[in-house]
């Protein structure tokens, strides 16, 4: 892995762990990284190297719109601040200030999330979550041990092995099922609870494979499925990149069958799938509360300020997505 800035975005798009929040803070880190290490000897040397590392963050995960966001509104403030001044020192210090400025937004948005969870699970004795989301982690704490969590593991990295782990260290009752296993762990529960990786503009929204089993199995059995996510994830826009990848992840050594490994098997690893709005009862985000239709309202109230940032780092806005 190199070092500076280019070496975190190198580990954001390598890492198949972390979810996008986290991963979300990292970015912010590759800023400040950037204002403490750059040979930028002017003002628009520098601007120039912070729109293009905001479009390395943006590509390197484009399937996690929060990388997007946040990297571009860091690039959009201090295009913004630059005008002001062109002393290379003092923007420097701006940089910093504003990723840390992002940074507090985002920690923000993350305690008003959490406030909005616990009075939706305060509700709830049980519920089923898939794979790994520090916000969804984040809001079961908050209410401890009066809810009991159903995990499943999700193939093939097994984040919700993590997820697990991390409740039961919290001294919260956990059980860990395989994802085939979810739908009778659903049964016991009183609604599904998930993480999001991506917020599209007509309500729907990505996440881990697995989570659209999980709310067709949620719609069907009648129990309320809710998304644990801040708006940071949201992009107006109904279009959603795929993110495959190795095989040999499905195919590991402890598993791995001779048919398999040959070229007659198309073995596919796909990581995050769309999760269709009427499957969704409601988003939990730091604005409260949302249904789909509201969620989706949300974002196009903000059309022109997504269009402004794209503007500052692209040189062109956004299309509205109808």
């Amino acid at each position: 892995m190199g070092r500076g800035p280019e070496g975190i975005v190198e580990e954001i798009r390598n890492d198949v762990e972390r979810g996008s929040a986290e991963l979300t803070a990292r970015a912010l880190d590759a800023f400040i990284l950037l204002a403490d290490s750059t040979e930028a000897k002017s003002a628009e040397e520098l601007r120039s190297s912070v729109v293009e590392l905001a479009r390395q963050i943006a590509s390197s995960r484009p399937s996690m719109f929060s990388l997007r966001n946040v990297s571009f509104e860091v690039a959009a403030k201090f295009a913004e601040a630059s005008r002001y001044t062109d002393n290379p020192g003092v923007l420097r210090e701006l940089l910093k200030q504003i990723a840390a400025s992002v940074l507090e937004e985002q920690r923000v948005a993350s305690e008003r999330l959490r406030r909005f969870g616990r009075e939706v699970l305060s509700k709830l004795k049980g519920v089923v979550t898939i794979s790994y989301s520090s916000s969804v982690l984040a809001v079961l704490k908050e209410v401890g041990k009066k809810v009991k969590v159903y995990v499943a593991e999700s193939r093939p990295l097994f984040e919700g092995r993590k997820t697990a782990a991390a409740l039961a260290e919290a001294g919260i009752d956990v059980v860990l099922t395989t994802d085939a296993a979810i739908g009778c762990m659903l049964k016991e529960a009183d609604a599904a609870l998930v993480g999001a990786d991506a917020i599209l503009s007509d309500g729907s929204f990505a996440n881990k494979v697995g989570t659209l089993q999980l709310a067709c199995t949620s719609k069907f059995l009648g129990k309320p499925f809710y998304v644990v996510s801040t708006t940071w994830k949201a992009l107006p826009t109904l279009e959603y990149p795929e993110e495959a990848h190795e095989a040999e992840e499905v195919l590991s050594p402890a598993n791995e069958h001779s048919l398999l490994s040959t070229k007659n098997v198309d073995v596919r690893n796909p990581y995050f799938e769309v999760v269709p709005a009427e499957l969704v009862t409601a988003y939990i985000t730091e604005e409260g509360t949302l249904t789909p239709s509201q969620m989706a309202e949300l974002i196009g109230s903000r059309f022109r300020r997504y269009k402004e940032v794209e503007e500052a780092v692209c040189g062109r806005g956004l299309e509205r997505a109808d």
